[in-house]
């Protein structure tokens, strides 16, 4: 993708060197390039986009295995982890089911100096987020990094301050924001239509059971002396960093970010306070692995609240997110617990149009449930329908029609190459992160209530 001479590509490969040691998230650099919001990229739709994916785990094998290959344009050039066997065996498996063969590096920066790249994807523990992450962008590259942005809330601030000074494209992985049902709901049912009325309420509730926590692996054959340098003191902070307070963000980063997240885009607003409390008394971790909060809102509608909780004792209950309205109310999620409920004080006759548009159906006709909105007590329930469908989704911009980890990994490749433009950039994730780094406050200070102030919201 360049027309450069070699004598320019050598001299631009050791600008390229000379730029990265000055200017790392490490040392004193500063950088200003294009004011934010104008578009960086000068690809055109034929182009590849050169990624280098960093990390080999769990999430960075789905980006490589799962989601890469179905993305057109996206093209995997190198693999980085700090793990030999992770790094070798994605190297491998990558050849084997495409036949390709793609470079694979323990440091970040031989890979940034060597390899003509495009855009790194981050998977890598949280604390490594925003050093690789601000490194290459002010190395001229754009970056997808998965969440959370980091383990602490300057660094994520520096990252999302790096994206507006290099005009290079920052994009965080809470995929929900590329999922074309949430995109559905936000864009048509409630700011279009304002189907449920004012929203004053949402629940929301993730849990994992004891087999997330990771037993060390025989094939990574790990040597602790090596990766001390990349910060891991113990084997078991390799595979379970996210219950370190140095490293991650255990249960509230992990799993709470991305539904508080999805609480705040819904309500169009951001907390004012927060109250939580949390324990580690089940595993005995650092971080909290069960917990609870409560935070008030001030949305453009009204006053709001939602609520949300986590255990890691039990996968019970499942995943999913709850709002009301005082004209209905819905349960959304990326599995297949999606309903929406017409509040009965609302005539079924004004729900009809929405009905005619496509946006949702009738489970078996309204008049069905017409009996049952009186119960025994004489107390009025709601009026179930069933939720919209995915290949029914009317009256939308960009229907990805993919799982929401290759849309929100797609998404941003068509951004890079011009097409599009991100679901959710650098600023407005660390406008999420500020109330998640709260609730960290709230637990460490038992429960306190903690008020956010406008201002800190902003970049």
């Amino acid at each position: 993708m360049s027309n450069q001479t070699p004598s320019e590509k050598k001299t631009s490969k050791e600008s390229r060197r000379d730029f990265i040691k000055k200017t790392s998230v490490f040392g004193t650099g500063i950088i200003l390039a294009r004011p934010f919001g104008i578009r960086a990229s000068t690809f055109s739709v034929f182009d590849q986009v050169n990624v280098a994916v960093v990390g080999c785990g769990g999430r960075g094998s789905g980006i490589i295995f799962s989601n890469i290959p179905k993305i057109e344009g996206c093209n995997l050039v190198a693999v980085c982890d700090v793990i030999e066997s992770r790094r070798e065996n994605a190297k491998r498996r990558f050849k084997e089911q495409h036949g390709k063969t793609v470079n694979a590096y323990e440091d970040f920066y031989e890979m940034l100096e060597k390899e003509k790249l495009d855009a790194v994807v981050l998977a890598t523990p949280d604390f490594w987020h925003a050093p690789h992450a601000i490194d290459a962008l002010n190395a001229g590259l754009h970056v997808y990094c998965e969440k959370a942005m980091s383990n602490r809330l300057k660094d994520a601030r520096k990252m999302a301050e790096t994206m507006k000074k290099t005009g290079k494209y920052l994009q965080i992985g809470r995929q929900r924001r590329s999922n074309d049902r949430y995109r559905f709901t936000y864009k048509n049912l409630i700011q279009k239509e304002k189907m449920f009325g004012r929203l004053t309420h949402a629940t929301g509730q993730w849990n994992r059971s004891k087999i997330w926590t990771q037993m060390p692996n025989k094939k990574d054959n790990i040597d602790l002396n090596k990766l001390r340098k990349y910060g891991f003191e113990s084997i078991d902070q390799v595979y379970n960093w996210r219950n370190y307070k140095k490293l991650g963000g255990g249960v509230v980063s992990d799993l709470g970010s991305h539904q508080i997240d999805i609480f705040n885009w819904f309500f169009n607003a951001y907390p004012k306070t927060v109250y939580a409390t949390g324990n580690n008394s089940y595993f005995g971790y650092e971080q909290a692995d069960t917990m609870a909060t409560i935070l008030e809102y001030d949305t453009p509608s009204g006053p709001a609240i939602g609520i949300y909780e986590n255990i890691s004792n039990s996968r019970a209950i499942g995943v999913y997110e709850r709002f009301i309205g005082d004209q209905g109310a819905f349960i959304i999620s990326e599995g297949k617990d999606n309903k929406i409920y017409r509040e009965s004080a609302v005539e079924a006759s004004k729900w009809q149009k929405y009905i005619d548009k496509g946006y949702i159906e009738n489970e078996a006709g309204l008049a069905k449930y017409k009996a049952k909105e009186v119960g025994d007590s004489g107390i009025k329930e709601t009026a179930p329908q069933i939720s919209y469908k995915i290949d029914q989704i009317k009256d939308m911009d960009v229907v990805y029609n993919l799982p929401a980890h290759t849309a929100h990994l797609k998404n941003f490749i068509e951004t890079v190459r011009g097409n599009e433009t991100l679901n959710y950039d650098a600023v407005e994730s660390y406008k999420s992160e500020v109330c998640i780094y709260k609730i960290h406050d709230a637990i460490n200070n038992g429960g306190k209530r903690i008020r956010i102030r406008a201002s800190e919201y902003e970049i």
